[in-house]
């Protein structure tokens, strides 16, 4: 089973991501502080994280690169999410694999993991 690691500040989305992937055979795991992300990343070893661009301040885009720039991370496939869809356009910059704008399809939300997945 596919681990996915999950980031957004926004509770609900959280949850409805979380009930969404593991309805779909993926295991989740749910993180609303940016500051749990490095080490939720060493303990889950995810095998996709989903990223919110916005995170309470702070700029996901620069975690991304973070993730990106290490050894250690930089397998692990990235998918942004926003609901700035002009964000979409700066992707590639930061590494990211995909762009997902909010709010999304289901359909849509899968393919891209699907497309994505090692």
């Amino acid at each position: 089973m596919n681990k996915i690691l999950v980031v957004d500040d926004d509770m609900d989305i959280l949850t409805l991501m979380e009930m969404t992937l593991s309805m779909n055979n993926y295991s989740v795991k749910a993180v609303a502080r940016w500051e749990e992300i490095y080490e939720s990343i060493d303990q889950f070893n995810p095998d996709l994280i989903i990223l919110d661009v916005s995170l309470g301040g702070v700029d996901g885009r620069e975690i991304c690169k973070n993730i990106k720039r290490s050894d250690r991370m930089q397998h692990i496939p990235v998918v942004l999410f926003s609901a700035n869809a002009e964000m979409g356009r700066h992707v590639s910059e930061c590494g990211a694999q995909a762009f997902i704008a909010k709010p999304y399809t289901l359909a849509g939300l899968l393919q891209t993991i699907r497309e994505n997945l090692n």
